[in-house]
């Protein structure tokens, strides 16, 4: 998963009984030698569909590693706290709604007033040529934006910037 900092084509699975799991996808026959499947030394091949393509489970381990459970823990927080942030400054401002609310690092965004869209999209493109990557999307056929939240990189700073740029754009002072 991108927001666990592993890129791509990553994931993470908790189960609260491996057995099952490991049951489901077993790949070892009756030719192959039980390994002992044990808490220390898993047989990861027996956990999903291939997850050794790509070095899959090398990203999550060394992700872990690199940052431990208490980095990841305050890298997924930050991100959250900046949605929350934008979250909150669009539900002071009259020209926006949220279509679609979560409690992740993602900010859905629209114009409130509008049936067409015409003004969602034109500031997707503003937003695009500004330097800010917002998603367009649709939900119910109607415009909206996806802002994703928690890069490496974004600082509170940048999502005001963000902000600044919604609303300049919005009351038309750009």
């Amino acid at each position: 998963s991108k927001w666990f900092l592993c890129g791509f084509d990553t994931a993470f699975l908790w189960v609260r009984d491996r057995r099952l799991l490991t049951d489901v996808f077993s790949a070892t026959d009756a030719f192959m030698a039980p390994t002992g499947d044990s808490i220390y030394s898993p047989e990861f091949k027996d956990w999903s569909v291939p997850l050794g393509r790509r070095f899959r489970a090398l990203r999550v381990w060394m992700v872990i590693e690199y940052f431990g459970t208490d980095g990841l823990k305050a890298f997924l927080a930050r991100a959250i706290e900046q949605a929350d942030w934008l979250r909150a400054q669009l539900d002071a401002h009259r020209a926006f709604e949220q279509p679609v609310r979560t409690r992740i690092g993602l900010v859905c965004l629209r114009f409130a007033d509008e049936a067409e869209g015409r003004g969602t999209a034109e500031l997707a493109a503003h937003l695009q040529a500004s330097g800010f990557l917002a998603y367009p999307s649709q939900v119910q056929g109607r415009p909206m934006l996806r802002v994703a939240l928690g890069g490496t990189s974004t600082q509170q700073e940048d999502v005001q910037a963000l902000w600044q740029e919604i609303k300049s754009f919005a009351e038309g002072t750009q």
